[in-house]
């Protein structure tokens, strides 16, 4: 029998957790293993009736740790020419498409790299994520890895609150941010995000109703799940407001990929 030193064991395995985290920078950003699991949804479907009717099962998949930065964005955009500020179609982005950019070459101070990229529309959040194998994550991975299987519940809601009381906040560096139950940082007082399918919910099954904003008004909030949820109505409500060549000062994104 070979006997293998302890100190050798920590060797390989340093070696190994070392050439995980740079192979997934390299492709976009550090990633992190989301277990399979369900969730209860903010808005419920029509006809739902035992509390198992109104869970969503997600599957097992990968997400960014933060948020795209800024110099990951820049990088990418100097290598697709398409994207870079000013050659953009209107048809995938507005006028204020990285209007917090300066010229290139200078498009952002030393300090600024580290912080979320924002003013991005959701053709370019797309075209990014797939640019580095991966993809946006789906409404309902977003909403479960904010749920975190109900960890830290009532101090995640009043972190929202708290966010959506002071508009325009300074955008904080991503290194070193706290992280929740999952590993991920930042799912909410930072920036909005964009997801894969941000205005599913506002597409009704029966194809005569183009859209509905039940949950805003009248009865149709009784088929939410937390009436006090500001928090959720509140972010229901924006990415119903928003269309593909939108962009916004506070709106950026992370991206998410299968499980291999």
């Amino acid at each position: 029998m070979i006997k293998v030193s302890p100190r050798y064991c920590c060797t390989v395995l340093l070696a190994v957790v070392s050439s995980l985290i740079l192979r997934s920078t390299a492709s976009g950003g550090e990633i992190s293993f989301i277990p399979a699991g369900n969730y209860a949804p903010f808005y419920t479907k029509e006809g739902s009736s035992s509390s198992e009717d109104k869970l969503i099962r997600v599957k097992a998949f990968l997400l960014d740790i933060h948020q795209v930065t800024n110099e990951e964005f820049r990088q990418f955009a100097s290598s697709n020419e398409e994207w870079r500020r000013g050659n953009v179609s209107k048809l995938f982005a507005d006028t204020h498409y990285l209007q917090h950019w300066g010229e290139e070459g200078k498009e952002f101070g030393p300090e600024e790299g580290n912080k979320p990229v924002v003013n991005v529309s959701w053709f370019a959040a797309q075209s990014y994520c797939e640019s580095v194998g991966k993809r946006l994550p789906t409404t309902d991975e977003w909403e479960y890895v904010l749920n975190d299987m109900d960890r830290n519940k009532e101090a995640v809601h009043r972190a929202v609150m708290d966010w959506y009381a002071v508009p325009n906040r300074e955008l904080p560096s991503l290194i070193n941010r706290p992280k929740n139950g999952f590993g991920i940082s930042d799912m909410v007082a930072v920036v909005w995000e964009w997801t894969n399918d941000f205005n599913n919910f506002m597409v009704r099954s029966d194809a005569r109703d183009s859209g509905s904003k039940a949950a805003f008004c009248g009865g149709g909030s009784l088929n939410v799940t937390e009436l006090d949820n500001y928090a959720a109505f509140m972010r229901y409500s924006y990415r119903s407001s928003l269309q593909g060549n939108f962009t916004g000062k506070n709106l950026g994104f992370r991206c998410a990929k299968d499980k291999e």
